[in-house]
């Protein structure tokens, strides 16, 4: 048996509600799930567990800041690069310090890159040297001002 798409199935209001409540807490319980929802613990694992072979849940993640070490300023930056070795300038960026995510976009820039530094200053740097690769046309910089989630 092969995995299914997301998109071959519709999703009903059910995997909705759990995929809202795992989005917002991904060690919930399959008991409480189950109870959030109105199903069993047993319904609600073999929902989860068909949702995560479908591909619809791709995996849970802990974030973890270590005391002291919060970074106080986070960037993301767009940027527009001209060379053929995309995969090259990848490993490039994401040897820098503070290079914490880096995804290929659509639209206007090629990649998206989230920053993360100690300081103005450390960013500043990180920014400077992306600039001042020669693959680099064109960067934007959103500073993150408050994170939510």
């Amino acid at each position: 048996m092969c995995a299914v798409s997301p998109t071959d199935r519709q999703l009903d209001d059910l995997d909705r509600k759990v995929l809202a409540l795992l989005a917002a807490d991904g060690r919930a319980s399959m008991a409480d799930l189950g109870r959030a929802v109105g199903l069993s613990r047993t319904a609600v694992l073999a929902r989860v567990q068909r949702l995560e072979r479908e591909g619809v849940v791709r995996g849970y993640h802990a974030e973890i800041v270590l005391p002291g070490s919060e970074a106080a300023h986070r960037a993301r930056v767009g940027i527009v690069i001209r060379t053929p070795d995309v995969a090259g300038y990848v490993r490039r960026l994401s040897a820098l310090p503070g290079v914490t995510g880096i995804e290929t976009v659509t639209g206007e820039y090629d990649l998206m890159v989230l920053v993360t530094a100690s300081s103005a200053g450390e960013l500043d740097a990180v920014l400077d040297g992306i600039q001042g690769w020669r693959e680099t046309v064109r960067t934007t910089t959103w500073v993150v001002l408050t994170r939510y989630r």
